[in-house]
């Protein structure tokens, strides 16, 4: 009874984890969307997607917004999450640790199966306001050092979803620029990729939305069945000023290498945690107090505690 009432519970929470990295502040939700605000803006959302077979979208397990949280822990350079999504075409277990560093983040996403599920596909997506970034461009990162512009349509061309010359089958990362001269690198890795990730520019105008999608994809016709265990990795750094552009990307293409290497996801997740100078953002946070998250779910738990014992009283008196 008494985690039921906190799953329900859980879409209410009023205040979520928020952490300021460089020049941006980075919020979690308590089912793991990563919230990127600039200047009072969301210029970034981060989330994770899914397709049952012949391409269903069902709004329980398909949007990461919709998965059942279960438990939500924040400190000072971690924020960990955990729960389940079912729907008529999967039941999986999820977890997801994010890593808080000064100017970088790394964010790791695991998923088990509880009983055989299938997949048309897989993927993470950042997700970009058109109405910020109608006509700017992004910079696509591919494994073999190749970077390519993509221009961000100003206009839906119906029936096309796929933005022009934004396709690729050998892509890792992204350099998303929120202003002449700041922005973030992206990259997204798996054990399993040891070429890079399909990946492109979506835009959601086709189904009726309103951002771009920088889609990488996971997996394509996946049958996911009890003991195998799906592994993401992404790694956020924040650049402002062109050296330090070039000293981010210098640095997830190191990663690349590790990755076709065939480097595993804990040597490379190791890696970059010793490199998130995380002492020193956690002494740069502790005079901030606990993350208010803390706080709310203190009193999430309080609150159902209550509502069980009220439950149990009314019980007694029939």
């Amino acid at each position: 009874m008494l985690p039921l009432l906190l799953s329900l519970l859980l879409p209410f929470v009023p205040a979520q984890p928020e952490y300021k990295i460089a020049d941006l502040q980075v919020v979690f939700s308590t089912d793991g969307i990563m919230q990127i605000n600039h200047e009072g803006f969301t210029k970034s959302t981060g989330h994770f997607k899914t397709w049952g077979p012949n391409w269903q979208w069902i709004d329980a397990c398909s949007l990461q917004d919709n998965w059942i949280s279960l438990s939500a822990k924040a400190g000072d350079v971690e924020a960990s999450f955990s729960g389940v999504f079912q729907c008529a075409f999967a039941d999986v277990s999820w977890s997801q640790i994010a890593w808080i560093g000064l100017d970088s983040l790394l964010l790791e996403l695991n998923l088990t199966a509880r009983n055989p599920s299938n997949f048309s596909g897989m993927s993470w997506d950042l997700d970009l306001p058109i109405a910020l970034f109608s006509g700017r461009r992004v910079t696509i990162l591919l494994m073999n050092g190749t970077e390519v512009s993509v221009k961000l349509r100003e206009e839906h061309i119906p029936g096309t979803w796929v933005v022009e010359g934004s396709s690729f089958g050998n892509g890792f990362g992204w350099i998303v620029p929120y202003t002449e001269d700041m922005g973030l690198v992206l990259a997204v890795f798996g054990e399993a990729w040891p070429s890079g990730m399909s990946i492109h520019v979506e835009d959601n105008r086709q189904w009726g939305g309103n951002t771009y999608s920088l889609r990488n994809w996971l997996f394509f016709n996946l049958q996911f069945t009890p003991g195998i265990l799906i592994r993401l990795l992404v790694y956020m750094r924040v650049y402002r000023s062109q050296d330090e552009l070039s000293e981010a990307v210098r640095s997830i293409r190191e990663i690349a290498d590790m990755v076709q290497r065939g480097e595993s996801a804990d040597i490379i997740k190791g890696y970059l945690i010793s490199q998130m100078a995380l002492e020193e953002a956690a002494t740069a946070r502790a005079g901030q107090g606990p993350p208010l998250m803390l706080l709310v779910y203190a009193g999430i738990a309080a609150v159902a505690v209550l509502i069980l014992a009220f439950i149990l009283i009314k019980r007694k008196g029939k």
